[in-house]
């Protein structure tokens, strides 16, 4: 996995992003972006995106998908090919 920060505190007041790489088979993790909104932009390959207790999401290129706080979630390369997103999250109020 690569992760470079793109935006955070204290450059921003509420915004933190950054652009991720997973190799194929590599995941993030599962978590929660506590009271932070998140939306995720895939720029290359395909990503599975898992919410608990919800059905995987397929996300290609171009595709964003937003995640409201509090849902513990995972993003997955569960292909042969390399994956870039970027994830942008904000604070809730």
């Amino acid at each position: 996995m690569s992760y470079e920060s793109l935006i955070k505190p204290p450059i921003s007041k509420a915004l933190k992003s950054g652009r991720v790489i997973l190799k194929p088979g590599e995941e993030i993790g599962w978590h929660k972006t506590d009271k932070r909104e998140e939306i995720i932009i895939v720029l290359k390959g395909c990503a599975t995106l898992q919410k608990k207790d919800l059905k995987d999401i397929i996300l290609c290129a171009e595709q964003t998908h937003y995640i409201p706080s509090e849902v513990e979630h995972n993003v997955k390369n569960n292909t042969e090919k390399e994956l870039e997103y970027i994830y942008v999250v904000s604070l809730f109020s």
